[in-house]
């Protein structure tokens, strides 16, 4: 089994699995939508929600935050079907945030939630039992 250790890492902080409830509401016209949707995932640069249909690439949304009383914008990144052919019932939709944070208020925050994308990297791409020290080592 391989493993890539210099393989360019894309995540700048790391996704936690989390429903929090959002009125979403477009801010590009023409594209129109306003709803009630959750996050599946949420990081310090954005989260991952499903929807009943695509979400343009680069649309401007308005986040409420319903269990918190907060409000913040993102950027649509891109909308992946789920499901094949004529079956695409929902479709996954990333969201970047405008100001990065912990707008999802994750208490508390994982020790890595806000890790450089080199230490992440050593510890999701390491066999399980892989010494990481080793790792390191190799490395410098």
């Amino acid at each position: 089994m391989t493993y890539s250790i210099d393989k360019p890492e894309r995540r700048r902080s790391l996704r936690i699995p989390r429903s929090v409830p959002l009125f979403v509401r477009c801010l590009d016209p023409p594209f129109t939508f306003v709803g009630n949707l959750s996050t599946v995932e949420v990081s310090n640069h954005g989260c991952v929600i499903h929807a009943l249909r695509p979400f343009p690439h680069g649309t401007r949304l308005r986040l409420d935050i319903l269990d918190g009383n907060r409000t913040t914008t993102v950027r649509v990144v891109h909308s992946d079907p789920i499901g094949t052919g004529m079956h695409r019932t929902a479709w996954t939709v990333a969201l970047e945030l405008d100001q990065p944070g912990n707008v999802w208020l994750v208490t508390p925050p994982p020790r890595d939630m806000s890790k450089p994308p080199e230490q992440q990297r050593n510890r999701e791409h390491a066999p399980s039992g892989f010494n990481r020290d080793i790792l390191q080592e190799s490395r410098s």
